[in-house]
């Protein structure tokens, strides 16, 4: 298990190319910009989300990515949780993975619960890796949406955020480099996750059929 630690901050489209050419990004290993597809699972009583986690796939070029999140906490855009990632064959759910002292105890095993796709997140992340204040940080600019598709509803969420997270050292770095960055363009905190988004448009499209019923 690693501890994700990270700090999510929302800026303008019209403030990217800035961001771009911010002297400490200018000076960073930046990482060309990649498409990232994610597809959210839960039960159809979204028991997941009762329990606070998040369980998805990640398309990452011809790599497929499980990532299992657990409740955490946020505070002012800052983000701590717990996280377990597995490389698949396919784009298809592992419950094996899943085991019992990572699985929340609430639940039934993984194996017995029906999982489905719930909703989607795809964006494209550009990433610059930099050592800041004794810390070593992953900057990554997100840029797409959260979706939501079924029962006859279409639902989009914009992504425009950057996420600083903790590779190494302390995480009092990450809102130093967020000051440090914010000195040049306009950047606030976030507290809402990709899931916690991708949830409220689940909730939204049910509640709009239901009110159509």
């Amino acid at each position: 298990m690693a501890t994700e630690t990270e700090l999510k901050l929302r800026l303008d489209s019209e403030d990217v190319a800035a961001l771009r050419q911010h002297p400490l990004l200018q000076q960073a290993d930046h990482r060309a910009p990649q498409t990232l597809f994610n597809t959210y699972y839960d039960t159809p009583a979204l028991d997941l989300a009762k329990a606070r986690v998040a369980l998805r796939i990640r398309r990452q070029g011809e790599r497929y990515i499980q990532t299992l999140k657990t409740r955490g906490q946020s505070i002012n855009g800052l983000h701590q949780r717990g996280e377990w990632e597995w490389d698949l064959d396919a784009a298809q759910l592992d419950p094996t993975r899943l085991s019992a002292d990572i699985w929340p105890a609430a639940l039934p095993a993984a194996a017995e619960l029906t999982l489905l796709p719930v909703f989607t997140t795809d964006f494209e992340r550009e990433i610059w890796l930099l050592d800041y204040a004794g810390a070593h940080i992953e900057v990554a600019l997100d840029r797409g949406a959260v979706l939501y598709s079924g029962e006859g509803a279409h639902l989009e969420d914009p992504i425009m955020e950057l996420e600083l997270e903790l590779k190494s050292g302390d995480a009092d770095a990450l809102l130093k480099l967020a000051d440090a960055l914010a000195s040049k363009l306009p950047l606030h905190p976030f507290d809402l996750s990709k899931a916690q988004r991708g949830y409220a448009l689940f909730r939204q499209a049910q509640a709009t059929t239901e009110d159509s019923e």
